[in-house]
């Protein structure tokens, strides 16, 4: 549904602190316990007063822990749910005249790793190969022509496990990162260096990320 349509639906689900309150908000005040159990909606409302007083915007969580949104825009908005991890939650129109919600989770351990995951108005979760193409670990390797098949595959055998950190930009798009250097130690990762690029940015198209 249109997110006019939405934004009516919740109205009769969630009490509003404010008229103004902006749409990804009040996605994040519907959205179900089990994808934010460290928040209960009464402090998840919290955030959203304390941004909207400009002031730090903090609270503790059910585990004791101190979670903190460090943004809020009208589609957007983003949360450190601890000191190793945080949440972002962007929603988009479809040229099917749906809204889809997007969620992306990102542990550090050090290095980031993402997850990213789809939802309807409803919180019912989408397949996520249907709203994005899969980024393969090449694609963050740029290979002079001179270079062998071996020593290529040499250059790609440390960085066997994919770490990517996905960031949603303000204009829409979503920036794929890699932290490999967070991971590998310093000779492995002085190795792939010359030849490794920071990101890759995929754009929506109305349908899904490309």
């Amino acid at each position: 549904m249109k997110l006019r349509n939405l934004l009516f639906c919740l109205c009769s689900i969630v009490t509003l602190t404010s008229s103004a309150i902006e749409p990804v908000a009040q996605l994040f005040i519907a959205m179900p316990d089990s994808l934010v159990p460290s928040i209960e909606i009464n402090r998840r409302k919290d955030l959203i007063d304390l941004m909207h007083a400009g002031q730090k915007a903090e609270i503790v969580t059910k585990l004791g822990g101190k979670a903190e949104m460090t943004l809020l825009q009208d589609s957007l908005l983003s949360i450190d749910l601890s000191k190793r991890s945080k949440m972002e939650i962007r929603w988009y129109d479809t040229t099917g005249n749906d809204t889809i919600i997007a969620l992306v989770n990102t542990v550090y351990a050090p290095a980031g790793d993402s997850r990213i995951r789809f939802f309807d108005t409803a919180w019912k979760e989408l397949p996520a190969s249907e709203r994005i193409r899969q980024i393969r670990r090449e694609e963050f390797f740029q290979f002079p022509d001179s270079l062998t098949k071996a020593k290529k595959e040499d250059l790609l055998r440390p960085v066997d496990i994919f770490l990517v950190e996905y960031n949603f930009a303000t204009d829409g798009s979503l920036c794929a990162r890699q932290s490999w250097a967070n991971y590998l130690d310093k000779e492995s990762s002085d190795r792939i260096e010359p030849y490794l690029q920071d990101s890759i940015v995929l754009h929506w198209n109305g349908k899904r990320f490309k």
